[in-house]
């Protein structure tokens, strides 16, 4: 089954009849729907859940592969609330992305397993990237340069799929701050300066396309969900916005 994007997803779903299970090795919760979907609640409650949601969206238009997610409202009788009566109920499904385990059946021949052999030469150069045959590597390049353009506190993580594919995660950081010059707060253009701005102009090119309704797209809430918005999610998405175009015109792009 293909993995759905934001827009392709309802923006709540109703988890009433779900089952639940805490994550092996983690404060997380996996809800199942009756058919067997499956979805990561992280329960880190409203706020995040607008950030991550309205980050990945914005990285999925741009064109970016980022995880897919839900708002959801947790019933009261949830395991969830159940187990931690003093959770907020107001939460973030995340469509659930089967991570690459250690054993792969493609044996010696398993990308990741030839990226994890040479990761110090992958964590700085593009063109090693560039060669690698993980869909979607170069989102590695992208995430950091994101965090960056996004005002993050830190970048969003990869995850890599039984499939090979790399997807850019736990984007709940992003928006925290207004944005910060890329060429300096990440290591990719020490090396290789014109292959690294190649990729942050054409990430400049695309957020210039995004317009306010776009962003109201992206931050929109579902009825009756309620955010503890500590700040404004929207007002900091415009001045990536603003950042993107005017960087582009100082680099005489």
């Amino acid at each position: 089954m293909t993995y759905p994007r934001i827009e392709n997803l309802p923006l709540q779903v109703n988890a009433f009849n779900w089952t639940w299970s805490k994550m092996e090795g983690k404060d997380f919760w996996i809800g199942r729907e009756t058919d067997g979907t499956k979805w990561l609640m992280k329960g880190s409650g409203s706020f995040y859940a607008l950030r991550e949601r309205a980050s990945a969206y914005l990285l999925q238009s741009l064109g970016i592969n980022s995880q897919s997610s839900a708002f959801i409202i947790l019933p009261e009788k949830s395991l969830p609330v159940v187990n931690n009566p003093n959770i907020e109920r107001y939460q973030l499904a995340i469509r659930y992305i089967d991570e690459h385990g250690e054993n792969c059946n493609q044996g010696e021949k398993c990308p990741l397993s030839k990226l994890n052999d040479h990761f110090k030469e992958a964590s700085k150069k593009v063109s090693f990237l560039e060669a690698c045959s993980i869909k979607n590597i170069i989102d590695w390049v992208k995430l950091e340069v994101m965090a960056c353009l996004c005002g993050a506190n830190e970048p969003s993580e990869r995850l890599f799929s039984e499939k090979h594919t790399l997807y850019v995660i736990d984007n709940e950081q992003m928006f925290s701050t207004t944005p910060s010059n890329p060429i300096t707060c990440t290591e990719w253009f020490e090396i290789e300066y014109d292959t690294t701005m190649k990729i942050t102009f054409d990430l400049c090119k695309r957020l210039s396309n995004i317009n306010n309704r776009d962003i109201e797209i992206f931050t929109t809430i579902p009825k009756g969900y309620v955010v503890n918005e500590i700040w404004s999610i929207q007002k900091l998405m415009e001045s990536t916005l603003k950042f993107a175009k005017q960087f582009l015109k100082n680099m005489g792009v």
